[in-house]
């Protein structure tokens, strides 16, 4: 892990991740691309969207709050 001060007073970075809490289940928070479309039956309309993973680092000092959506493909790299 690359070391990462905060944009806003320098301090430490400490990595982590938001988390959704669904009906029995947490899980991690993704990016989609695209705008939001809704449907009042089915919710999100995800089909055909790219996801990526929320990567999010927290200022210990300030708790300033940088978030990142990585790319699978380059995570899976060595």
């Amino acid at each position: 892990m690359t070391a990462r001060n905060c944009s806003k007073c320098g301090g430490s970075m400490e990595q982590g991740f938001l988390v959704d809490h669904t009906y029995g289940a947490v899980a991690q928070s993704e990016w989609a691309s695209g705008e939001p479309h809704y449907s009042k039956w089915t919710g999100m309309q995800m089909k055909g969207r790219q996801l990526y993973d929320v990567l999010t680092y927290r200022c210990m000092r300030c708790g300033l709050l940088e978030s990142f959506a990585t790319d699978p493909d380059e995570a899976a790299e060595p």
